[in-house]
């Protein structure tokens, strides 16, 4: 029984070491360069892994104001270990509800289910919001790995 008893404490002990099936970020409107631009350090540097990235805000807006109606059009580039420098663009759709409330309105897009980048180790992220709006309260990546 002691032994059974150790072996649970050891494995909840070693579960709690081990790395997150994921990482959140967000930064807010007020901490973006330029206030339309949101930086992300992404740590992708085990090749083992396989890596999916999703884009996640928040909308709010005043009484009797409007939600944006258009999706959020990301202008993406992507900066390698090695200096490198990828674009792309992504929308975070306004159909992809997550959640809301009179008030606000959370969206979640997935980006990548399969982000296959061309080099490991520390890339950097810079999402332009092209169409940017006063009623977005910041962006937000989520960042999966198995």
């Amino acid at each position: 029984m002691r032994g059974r008893l150790w072996i649970s404490v050891l494995a909840v002990a070693l579960a709690c070491c081990s790395r997150p099936p994921s990482r959140e970020f967000f930064v807010l409107r007020e901490n973006a360069e330029y206030g339309d631009t949101y930086s992300f350090s992404l740590d992708l540097d085990d090749s083992t892994r396989t890596y999916s990235l999703d884009f996640f805000t928040r909308l709010e807006r005043d009484a009797f104001s409007e939600f944006p109606p258009e999706d959020i059009i990301l202008d993406l580039r992507w900066f390698s270990p090695s200096d490198s420098i990828l674009t792309d663009t992504a929308f975070v759709k306004v159909r992809d509800l997550a959640g809301s409330s009179y008030y606000s309105r959370d969206l979640i897009t997935p980006f990548s289910p399969d982000l296959d980048l061309p080099e490991v180790g520390e890339w950097r992220l810079k999402a332009k919001i092209v169409n940017d709006s006063e009623e977005i309260l910041g962006l937000g990546i989520v960042l999966r790995y198995d």
